[in-house]
């Protein structure tokens, strides 16, 4: 099963997500849009997991949890990876207590590098909108983004909780079930 931890996100935040998608679609980009219920911020992609690894990796998640305290982000403002320039990925930036947010995703790893999971290089918060599948309309949508930059709001909200996600792949894109919550208690 491909399995990732993520930080839900609340219904305020994909709303705005929703919104920034909506304008940024009025100027028709070749863009795979990330749906509604999918939205979220991943701390760490684990990709196929045993399902008899299942209950270690819960158990391990739960020591995570129970290790850092619940924190307040904020999403909004744009971003793209690798760059503007040539972008492949459009994003919703992530601010607030980044440092707790940082401390969670290094917890993580810690438990879940014992169970044979790679540590990640570096941590970047963000909300994915969408992966661009062409250059087609690139610099309407840049203009566009531009414009929503100058009237940009963010949405706070407070993590309390992380999941245990599985994912399956399908032709209209990736089905998201979540296994498993995680109150944090640190």
């Amino acid at each position: 099963m491909r399995m990732f931890v993520a930080i839900p996100v609340p219904d305020s935040v994909k709303q705005h997500a929703r919104m920034v998608r909506n304008e940024l679609g009025a100027s028709r980009p070749d863009i795979k849009w990330v749906e509604y219920q999918n939205y979220h911020l991943t701390l760490k992609f684990l990709g196929e997991v045993n399902i008899s690894d299942l209950p270690i990796l819960k158990e391990n998640l739960t020591r995570v949890a129970d290790s850092a305290p619940a924190f307040n982000l904020s999403a909004g403002g744009l971003g793209y990876f690798p760059n503007r320039n040539r972008p492949r990925v459009i994003w919703l930036g992530i601010k607030g207590e980044l440092e707790k947010a940082e401390f969670l995703a290094e917890r993580v790893d810690a438990y879940l590098s014992s169970l044979g999971f790679e540590e990640e290089r570096e941590h970047r918060f963000h909300l994915t909108l969408g992966r661009v599948r062409s250059d087609t309309n690139l610099p309407a949508l840049q203009k566009i983004a531009e414009q929503m930059k100058v009237k940009g709001k963010l949405t706070a909200f407070k993590v309390e909780t992380f999941n245990l996600m599985m994912s399956s792949l399908s032709s209209g894109g990736p089905v998201y079930s979540l296994l498993d919550t995680f109150t944090l208690n640190g």
